[in-house]
């Protein structure tokens, strides 16, 4: 085994000599680059440091703390000769070898004692991180009977002073000087599991890292993260104070790597990449996806191609200007008990790379978003990441949305359009990042849907939230003797044969294969073609003509306008194209329409009326309202504030309503208080 001496002579000469595949040197630039960048540290590869000499394995394994005692005296020895003055300008003490993509990879759960004091490498989300501290590392203190100077080195991070002073040999305690000690910056962070390492039914587990020198708040909550560094124990105490046996564990970090990818975690191989390009090559490719969606689930075509387009995505931009736009839908799924809804969720939060699954009722804003915790240690007030930060760059499946408190349903406004969570509470003021797609499910309020009333009658969401959905579906459960025998047909023949009759007549992918197919798309950032854009705008512009006139319905607006070029970059995607053809277009465009005739369609006009989705009355009835209330107004200034209630019909009849349109509407301006009846038979107009 080599002494520190000849380690560091080697780890110098690949600093020195490491070549790239091209021929260029990789370290050394970056080393003679140093000053330039104020950098105190050096990133290695560790899969580099291997390739050059691969005795380097086995001593960072063995004996990782002269490893990297090696590293950082080598990179000093080269930072004298090459930009000494850099070195003479900062603390020599200061300066780290780190390494990174060490390949001892360690799951959380499999964190043991036999991994004490040795080099592992783990990866989690980072679900907390405290404020960034001072920390002593070596103290300069004076004697306060003889003005002596002593230097202590401060280990293990606890603070002590020495007993006696060297001088006058004097007990007496010391003075810490600050401006002439020496501190370093310091921050606890918590790693958590990923949701995609966790096995189902299990509580996630997770480890404190200590971050130090010019890797603290490089991250913050919600990042995924890779960390290498020893395991490092910390003595356990009592209630009382007194030491136990037991120890914690903790990881002291060299190295911290950000993963920014979403997919990057899935390995994809020559074999996997030939049968991707295979199946992109497949004229039929969108209808295979399409059927691999949740194939247990009889029917819903529509939803599951919808579905489908969310889990591929569209490509979100950054304007000039720093204006982002979302590439990542939301769809919302309302429906009747037993359509599988919450069948099609599971599914798909099992499906995506980083996918969560929660259910209304046990959700609050802060599970959703954020939580601000006090730290036992500490009692410093520190952030922890919420559902939608952590479920970043994937999918959040909500179930019986409307089953969440008003209030905490509030909370996911920000990340469905802005893709972020900001924070304020106790002190500590936060951006996160929670690029997230929202697939929700929710029950009619009166248990079923009732197709006479509108939407916002059967579910009481306010518009602010389903304007901010791509697509809104409704499931409704009918009764047709043909449809009914198919379904039956499809669950029993599931239960005889073991597997669902859609496979046996669709080719469909396996979970496993269309995950790393989603993942080799997400690499596709297809743009929009001229000839896709003139068919949206055509949709956009006939749909709004049709408003022209004033008191028209509005059939639909700009963000609907946003949600299909969003859909047909996800198709696109889907076929590995870098382009969105006229075919795209035209299948956003009529999933657009669909989605639209069933929330939005007035069966009075026999158009499309965005109105039905953003208030309890259409564009029309609120047409007829308007005349009702004028007609109450004009009664009101002929002195009768008490309107007998055919008389008022027959008015507003004679001006070229129908009788029951009328009636219909007048039941609406009773149910919310802006008639109401005095007594039998008689309307007033409640005083605004």
């Amino acid at each position: 085994m080599y002494v520190l001496e000849d380690l560091q002579e080697r780890i110098e000469e690949f600093l020195r000599g490491f070549k790239d595949e091209e021929g260029n040197l990789v370290y050394l630039p970056r080393i003679q680059a140093m000053s330039l960048d104020r950098m105190t540290s050096l990133t290695v590869d560790f899969q580099d440091l291997v390739t050059f000499d691969n005795v380097f394995l086995d001593v960072a394994n063995k004996d990782p703390s002269t490893f990297l005692r090696a590293g950082t005296n080598a990179l000093l020895a080269i930072l004298e000769l090459e930009d000494p003055d850099y070195v003479d300008d900062m603390d020599r003490r200061t300066f780290r070898f780190r390494i990174v993509n060490y390949p001892d990879h360690v799951p959380l759960r499999a964190i043991r004692s036999k991994h004490i004091g040795r080099l592992i490498h783990i990866s989690g989300i980072m679900m907390r991180a405290s404020e960034v501290k001072p920390l002593l590392v070596e103290a300069v203190f004076m004697c306060r009977v003889c003005g002596s100077e002593i230097h202590q080195i401060q280990e293990e991070g606890r603070y002590t002073e020495p007993l006696q002073c060297d001088t006058c040999q004097k007990k007496t305690p010391m003075k810490l000087i600050p401006e002439k000690s020496r501190f370093i910056d310091w921050q606890k962070v918590r790693i958590q599991e990923s949701p995609e390492e966790l096995p189902p039914g299990q509580m996630p587990r997770s480890v404190d890292v200590i971050l130090d020198g010019d890797i603290v708040d490089l991250s913050r909550p919600g990042d995924l993260v890779k960390v290498t560094g020893i395991l490092r124990t910390s003595p356990d105490f009592s209630r009382r104070g007194g030491r136990l046996a037991t120890f914690n564990v903790y990881i002291e970090a060299n190295g911290i790597e950000i993963s920014e990818k979403e997919f990057e975690e899935l390995n994809i191989s020559e074999e996997d990449e030939r049968r991707i390009r295979e199946l992109a090559d497949d004229p039929y490719v969108h209808e295979r996806i399409y059927a691999s969606i949740a194939p247990s689930i009889h029917g819903h075509e529509l939803i599951k191609e919808s579905i489908a387009l969310l889990l591929f995505g569209g490509v979100g931009k950054v304007l000039p200007d720093g204006t982002r736009l979302r590439g990542r839908s939301n769809i919302l799924i309302i429906g009747d008990p037993g359509t599988g809804k919450s069948q099609m969720l599971k599914f798909v939060a099992s499906l995506a790379q980083r996918g969560l699954y929660t259910s209304g009722k046990g959700t609050t804003a802060a599970g959703l978003t954020a939580a601000v915790v006090r730290d036992t240690e500490t009692g410093a007030m520190t952030l922890e990441a919420g559902a939608l930060v952590l479920a970043d760059q994937g999918i959040a499946c909500i179930d019986e949305f409307d089953k969440m408190d008003p209030n905490d349903r509030t909370a996911i406004h920000e990340a469905m359009e802005q893709h972020t969570v900001s924070i304020a509470k106790a002190g500590i003021v936060a951006t996160l990042n929670a690029r997230t797609s929202i697939l929700a499910a929710a029950n009619p309020a009166l248990g079923r849907y009732e197709p006479s009333l509108s939407v916002q009658d059967n579910i009481k969401l306010p518009f602010t939230i389903l304007s901010r959905f791509d697509l809104i579906w409704i499931l409704v459960d009918t009764v047709e003797v043909e449809r009914d025998r198919d379904l039956a047909r499809f669950i029993l023949g599931m239960h005889q044969r073991q597997r669902t009759p859609i496979q046996e007549k669709v080719e469909t992918v396996h979970p496993d294969f269309l995950r790393k197919y989603i993942a080799y798309a997400s690499r596709e950032n297809p743009v929009l073609t001229s000839e896709a854009a003139e068919v949206i705008e055509n949709f956009y512009v006939d749909l709004r003509k049709t408003a022209e006139g004033g008191n028209a319905p509005v059939p639909i607006t700009a963000r609907q306008l946003e949600s299909l070029v969003r859909l047909a970059e996800a198709r696109a995607r889907m076929a590995l194209r870098p382009k969105v053809t006229r075919e795209d277009a035209e299948a956003a465009v009529r999933l657009m329409e669909e989605s639209l005739r069933m929330v939005a369609f007035d069966r009075v006009t026999g158009k499309i009326d965005i109105d039905r989705l953003v208030s309890t009355m259409s564009a029309s009835q609120r047409n007829v309202s308007d005349l009702i209330i004028k007609v109450m107004k004009d009664f009101e200034k002929e002195g009768i504030s008490t309107v007998d209630e055919e008389t008022l019909i027959k008015r507003v009849t004679d001006m070229g309503v129908a009788r029951e349109r009328v009636e219909e509407t007048l039941r609406k301006l009773l149910a919310e208080g802006i008639l109401f009846n005095p007594r039998g038979g008689k309307i007033k107009r409640a005083q605004t």
